[in-house]
């Protein structure tokens, strides 16, 4: 008998849910085995709510391929290669957090994998008040710890044979690498649901536009049988026409060319039905 755990019905009802928030398949089965096992015997009593829980996993971008430069450190100035950064990033996982470098954290990585240009993590961070300054702004960069087998010159030097030792969130100090990121897993959520919300108002309003279009060009035929035209004449009931080419233009620019896949399938399908909404007004459809 199939069990749920948590918020989820099953292992593969959780592997979906992580699925749609931006993780490939296999980091998204590594990611629930571990809450699964996490969760442990109360997985099939438990019905509170999971939000306690996931206010406790954070993620972002830990480092990408980029030159830093370091005043006080040696190498001053380094280089981290793309394939280096894809070999390396499995050795992120499981290892510990701290603070600016110096104070240890409750808490270690779950997931780590390099997609879309970025080191991107995933991380279980047991420390409320740390979490709190995660919400606030307080923190919102991060730097990894490593060992490297060797050093490249190129245009500074470039570490190789990297493994990843740590994940330190910054509060007092500066990232090498500025882009880094540092959120709690429920502000991702909000900010993928505002977008998505964005996305359908958008695309609402593009309907009611153009259900008022066709109501106004349907009034005009009726009217055209009923009285002589003149040329001239701007049509009753059309002083906000807008022409149909001009719709066109504005479909095109509220559309995607294409939806990323950590939106989830509801703005992808929208995205779909402007689309073909297009090619119905051109004609092509």
């Amino acid at each position: 008998m199939v069990m749920p755990f948590g918020k989820w019905r099953d292992f593969e009802d959780c592997v979906r849910d992580f699925m749609g928030r931006g993780l490939d398949e296999d980091s998204a089965k590594r990611l629930c085995g571990y809450l699964q096992a996490k969760l442990g015997e109360e997985s099939s009593t438990w019905t509170g709510s999971i939000e306690h829980r996931e206010g406790k996993i954070i993620g972002g971008e830990a480092l990408h391929p980029v030159e830093t430069v370091h005043p006080n450190e040696w190498p001053r100035i380094r280089v981290y290669l793309e394939d280096e950064l894809k070999r390396a990033a499995g050795t992120l996982v499981g290892k510990p957090l701290s603070l600016d470098h110096i104070y240890p954290l409750k808490g270690r990585v779950l997931e780590a994998s390099y997609r879309d240009g970025a080191l991107k993590y995933v991380a279980e961070l047991d420390d409320e008040k740390v979490l709190e300054w995660i919400r606030k702004g307080v923190i919102k960069k991060c730097s990894v710890e490593y060992e490297w087998r060797s050093l490249e010159k190129v245009n500074g030097v470039a570490p190789k044979g990297i493994t990843f030792t740590g994940l330190a969130l910054l509060k007092d100090f500066e990232p090498g690498d500025p882009w880094t990121t540092v959120e709690v897993w429920e502000m991702v959520g909000n900010i993928l649901e505002e977008k998505i919300k964005a996305l359908e108002e958008e695309n609402s309003s593009l309907r009611r536009r153009i259900k008022a279009l066709e109501e106004a060009r349907d009034e005009s035929v009726k009217r055209l049988g009923e009285a002589v035209i003149d040329p001239e004449a701007k049509p009753q009931g059309l002083e906000n026409y807008v022409p149909k080419d001009e719709i066109i233009r504005e479909l095109r620019r509220a559309v995607f060319e294409r939806v990323p896949r950590s939106w989830g399938y509801g703005p992808y399908l929208q995205n779909r039905r402007v689309k073909a909404l297009i090619r119905r007004l051109e004609g092509k459809g």
